[in-house]
């Protein structure tokens, strides 16, 4: 199995795309920013695309649903498409979320490449094929496991993001330079603009790694769920206010504060990734009566194994420990220790 991720000049994609093959359609899933500000890009020298129809849809996290699933399906059917057509994910995670499950459900799985134009998406999740959607406000329940023919990363798309939308993609980096790489840490905590291409670089090849050799996450896949159980927890009880790098930034540091009571994390390790994470993100306003809520929201994450809460706890900057089991008691003190 390959994870193919490709760094290039958007300019050269269609090259690409005719060394692959032929489609008797292209139909490029995107919402109304990367309609307006991205698509123009795609199309400046692409004359492969100038005949694709567009399926334009609302940006949020709401859009990933099983109604919106229903509408598109409907729409290819309209369109009367085959098996051989192409979709092209125009967007960040929840385009290249709800497109892949759409590509690998219709008509039992077509073609589909992944065009991130986010840096959450061209660092973390629009690389290793996992697809899904929500389900009553649960966070990606429903899905599947396909890899697009590739990922296509050109960090031109960058320049159009909204500055809040772009920080949110440090949350990953930091996450494969806490789990993964030591090193990333390193150039965070110096340049960190200067030394952005390599952390790009770096953390998709980490994420390919990983997902080459356990592609349906029953092992070292599940790292890269590091601070994604508190994180998914938060997202889901703020209702949108939270972007996806924001929650997980709030969720590392309380896993951070966890692996210090409960692995054998250090004090001065762990001082020091607090502090690159805060210079990143602000702290979020929790207060203790939500606590018990979140823990419930907690226990619907799909790393938990007979109804107890999984976490990822690192051991040093690095490295880290799956399936680590922690009781309602224990994550409170974790989430105390935030405040």
């Amino acid at each position: 199995m390959k994870v193919s991720i490709i760094h290039d000049s958007i300019h050269n994609l269609e090259e690409k795309l005719n060394e692959l093959g032929s489609w008797s359609n292209i139909y490029i899933i995107a919402d109304e920013h990367t309609v307006k500000h991205c698509f123009p890009l795609l199309i400046e020298s692409q004359d492969i695309f100038k005949e694709a129809e567009i399926i334009e849809l609302t940006p949020g996290e709401e859009t990933k649903s099983m109604e919106m699933c229903y509408q598109i399906w409907g729409g290819l059917l309209e369109y009367k498409a085959d098996r051989n057509i192409l979709i092209v994910n125009l967007g960040g995670g929840v385009i290249t979320d709800l497109g892949g499950f759409i590509a690998s459900t219709f008509k039992r799985g077509v073609d589909f490449i992944n065009i991130p134009t986010t840096l959450m998406g061209q660092v973390d999740a629009a690389i290793g094929g996992k697809t899904g959607i929500n389900y009553e406000g649960l966070k990606n329940q429903i899905g599947t496991f396909s890899l697009p023919l590739f990922t296509w990363v050109d960090p031109v798309f960058l320049e159009t993001l909204p500055e809040r939308e772009f920080m949110s993609g440090m949350a990953e980096i930091i996450k494969y330079g806490a789990v993964f790489d030591s090193c990333m840490l390193d150039l965070l905590d110096k340049d960190w603009e200067t030394n952005l291409s390599t952390l790009i670089t770096r953390s998709s090849e980490i994420k390919a790694e990983v997902v080459k050799t356990d592609f349906t996450e029953k092992g070292d896949r599940k790292k890269l769920n590091f601070g994604h159980t508190i994180g998914h927890a938060l997202e889901t009880y703020f209702e949108g206010q939270l972007l996806h790098g924001e929650a997980v930034a709030a969720g590392m540091i309380v896993e951070i504060k966890l692996s210090v009571l409960y692995n054998e994390l250090s004090i001065e390790k762990a001082n020091k990734l607090i502090t690159i994470i805060d210079f990143f993100f602000e702290r979020l306003p929790l207060e203790e009566r939500i606590f018990d809520e979140l823990i419930e929201l907690m226990k619907t994450d799909k790393k938990n194994i007979n109804d107890k809460i999984h976490f990822v706890l690192l051991s040093n900057l690095g490295e880290s420990k799956i399936n680590c089991s922690l009781t309602s008691e224990q994550i409170k003190e974790g989430l105390v220790s935030y405040l």
